[in-house]
């Protein structure tokens, strides 16, 4: 998934809370989380494992790990 960009995971995001993307933190929270990868296995179909969902504390950190994800079928 080394295709998704940060403008997309903010995107993503905003959705969440009816924000703009300016007012998306580099933090993570819980909801956020669940909403984005929600959001991301819509959209390409992978799921992910909990020690990888630890490491999407941050956009920086969602980004890191979704260029690791081999890409869908």
């Amino acid at each position: 998934m080394s295709d998704v960009r940060r403008d997309d995971v903010i995107a993503m995001l905003a959705a969440f809370g009816d924000r703009s993307p300016e007012q998306v933190p580099e933090g993570i929270d819980s909801m956020e989380l669940a909403w984005l990868v929600h959001q991301l296995e819509q959209r390409y179909g992978n799921g992910f494992d909990d020690d990888t969902l630890a490491r999407m504390t941050t956009v920086s950190g969602v980004l890191r790990v979704l260029g690791e994800q081999p890409e869908p079928r």
